[in-house]
């Protein structure tokens, strides 16, 4: 539902949107804290297309073997 509102509002721009905040594992691996959806819909949409990340901080394990963004797209 939050997914549908955000195509409707911003379909495929990044343009406006406010940057993900992600923490930094150990690994180099970046984790999202806030704005799954937002990547989620990029990712969707516009593959490829680079988005603003603000990192926060670090996370002191590694998480590559998190699922990935990528990973849960049909």
């Amino acid at each position: 539902m939050k997914l549908q509102r955000q195509i409707a509002r911003f379909g495929r721009l990044a343009d406006g949107m406010p940057p993900i905040v992600v923490y930094e594992a150990l690994d180099g691996v970046l984790v999202i804290f806030n704005g799954v959806t937002r990547a989620t819909r990029i990712a969707k949409l516009a593959p490829g297309v680079l988005v603003p990340a603000e990192v926060i901080g670090t996370i002191r394990r590694g998480c590559g073997q998190l699922p990935k963004i990528g990973d849960v797209l049909p």
